[in-house]
C-alpha cells in the first residue's frame, strides 16, 4: 500500500464565518488519507465556532492573538505533518491539489518547495477566468516585486525543514503582505519548485487584504518588505537591486511611449518637423519601443520570406511570460472590446436557428500566422472563418442542422495571438487575437 506523507494545513481565521466553511470542505474534498487541519481562530464573533463545530477533524485553537502572523506561527508550532502549507479562511484548495503536492515535493532531488498555480474567485465563488502570476526565477526575481509578484500564496508548499530554516512569520512586522516577506526568505535558500496544475483559489472580495488595498499602495508596501532583503551596503546584489528600483520609478519606458504618441499625433495632423525631436526622444528613453510601435510593423507587412522570419524570430517572446499566463483562460470579451484565445459566450438561438454570425475587427500586424477562427456551439466544432486582411471582417458559419430555440454555448478558439506588452512595453500582458463587435445565433447571414 503506498504510504501518503502527512500534510499540515493551517488556516489562520477571525471572523470569517461567511467563508470558512467552503475552506474546510475543500479540504475535505481532498480524500487525502493522511491530513491535519489546524484552525487558529483569533477569538471570533460572527458565528465562525459555531459553523467549525461539526468538523470533530479540525484541530480548532479558538484565543485572541497578535495578529495574522501570530496565528499562522501558532498553528505550526502544533504542525506534526511532512508537508506543510497554510491556507487563508477564505480561499480554497482544487480537487487533487494535496496529492499532486506529495508527489512533488522530494528534498532527495532538491524540491524544499514546491508552487502551484491559482484562480481568482469572487465573493460567491465564481471563477474570474484570471490566475495569479506563478513562476519562480529566483531570489533577485522575488526580490524585484515592482516587476511583478509570481508567487500565489494558496498554491506554495513546504517541509517543515524550510520553516525551521527561514521561519517563523514575523510577528512584529505591521503589514498586510507578510507572506511576501516569508517567501523573501524562503527563496534565499531554496528554490520553488513550480507545478504546472491549479492547486488553489484566491477569494477577491471587498473585506479581503487585496480589496481593502489600492494597487500603488501595495506595491509600495511590498517594496518596503523587499528592502529588508537586499542585504549590506557593499553586497552586488544591493546595488543591482537600487538600480533595477530606480529605473522602474523613472518610468523610462511610459516616458518613451508618451513621447512616440506626441510624434505620431504630430505627423497625424501634418507637421512633419513637429514629431522628430519626441521620436528621437522616445527611440533615446527606449529603442525597443521605438523600434515595435515605429518600425515593426511596417517592416514586417513588407518583409518575405527569411526576412519576416527573422523579425518574426526577434519579436518572439523567450518563455511564456507568467503575467501572460494568468489570462489564458479568461474567455470572456475584456471591456474594450478584445478577445482572447478563446472566447465563450452564451447566446440565445431563434426557432430554426442557421447559422453563427460574428463580425469583429482585428490588426495583424503583430500576428506572427494567418488568423483562423474555430467556431463550436455547445462543444460540437461547426465551421472556420480565415481572416487574411486586417480590419472589419463578417463571418457566417452554418450550423450542422437547424437549432431549437434556447441557450446555447458558443466558443471561438484563435489560432494565433499577441501581447501588447510585447511590442510596446505598456503593461498590457492580455492575449489578445480580435475585437468583437457581435455574435449572434441567427436564421440568416452575417450582416456587414
Amino acid at each position: 500500500m503506498e504510504r501518503w506523507p502527512r500534510v499540515s494545513i493551517v488556516t489562520p481565521s477571525f471572523n470569517q464565518a461567511r467563508y470558512i466553511v467552503a475552506t474546510v470542505e475543500s479540504i475535505i474534498a481532498q480524500n487525502y488519507p493522511n491530513l491535519e487541519h489546524i484552525v487558529i481562530d483569533g477569538g471570533s464573533t460572527d458565528g465562525t465556532l459555531a459553523r467549525l463545530a461539526p468538523y470533530s477533524h479540525v484541530k480548532l485553537v479558538s484565543e485572541p492573538d497578535r495578529g495574522h502572523a501570530d496565528a499562522i506561527n501558532k498553528g505550526f508550532r502544533l504542525a506534526t505533518g511532512e508537508i506543510w502549507g497554510f491556507l487563508n479562511s477564505d480561499d480554497t484548495l482544487l480537487p487533487g491539489a494535496l496529492h499532486r503536492v506529495a508527489r512533488e515535493l522530494d528534498p532527495g532531488r532538491g524540491r524544499y518547495i514546491v508552487m502551484g498555480r491559482c484562480r481568482f474567485i469572487d465573493s460567491e465563488g465564481r471563477s474570474s477566468g484570471l490566475e495569479h502570476p506563478s513562476r519562480f526565477e529566483g531570489h533577485r526575481r522575488v526580490l524585484e516585486v515592482w516587476k511583478g509578484h509570481t508567487i500565489p500564496q494558496p498554491a506554495v508548499f513546504w517541509t517543515p525543514e524550510v520553516w525551521k530554516v527561514c521561519g517563523p512569520m514575523d510577528d512584529h512586522l505591521q503589514s498586510a503582505w507578510i507572506d511576501y516577506d516569508l517567501f523573501c526568505r524562503f527563496s534565499k535558500r531554496y528554490r520553488f519548485h513550480f507545478v504546472d496544475q491549479v492547486l488553489a483559489t484566491y477569494r477577491l472580495h471587498p473585506e479581503s487584504k487585496t480589496g481593502q488595498w489600492a494597487e500603488a499602495d501595495r506595491l509600495e508596501e511590498s517594496i518596503s518588505l523587499s528592502r529588508r532583503h537586499w542585504g549590506p551596503p557593499l553586497r552586488p546584489l544591493r546595488w543591482r537591486l537600487a538600480l533595477s528600483l530606480a529605473l522602474f520609478r523613472v518610468n523610462r519606458v511610459g516616458r518613451a511611449r508618451h513621447h512616440l504618441r506626441q510624434a505620431q499625433e504630430a505627423w497625424g495632423r501634418g507637421e512633419a518637423f513637429g514629431g522628430v525631436p519626441h521620436a528621437l526622444a522616445g527611440a533615446v528613453l527606449a529603442p525597443e519601443v521605438a523600434f515595435y510601435v515605429g518600425v515593426y510593423p511596417a517592416v514586417r507587412g513588407k518583409a518575405m520570406g527569411f526576412g519576416k522570419k527573422v523579425l518574426d524570430r526577434v519579436a518572439r517572446w523567450g518563455s511564456l511570460p507568467p503575467q501572460v499566463a494568468a489570462y489564458l483562460g479568461h474567455t470572456d470579451p475584456w471591456n474594450d472590446g478584445w478577445v482572447g484565445p478563446r472566447l465563450a459566450v452564451s447566446r440565445r438561438a431563434p426557432q430554426g436557428a442557421q447559422s453563427v454570425c460574428i463580425r469583429g475587427w482585428t490588426d495583424l500586424r503583430y500576428m506572427r500566422n494567418a488568423l483562423l477562427l474555430t467556431v463550436r456551439v455547445d462543444d460540437r466544432v461547426v465551421g472556420h472563418h480565415r481572416i487574411g486582411k486586417p480590419g472589419n471582417f463578417a463571418a457566417s458559419i452554418p450550423l450542422l442542422s437547424p437549432m431549437g430555440p434556447g441557450e446555447h454555448t458558443v466558443e471561438v478558439e484563435a489560432s494565433t495571438w499577441f501581447v501588447p506588452h510585447g511590442f510596446a512595453r505598456n503593461g498590457d500582458y492580455r492575449p489578445l487575437a480580435w475585437r468583437l463587435i457581435e455574435l449572434e445565433l441567427a436564421d440568416g447571414p452575417a450582416r456587414a
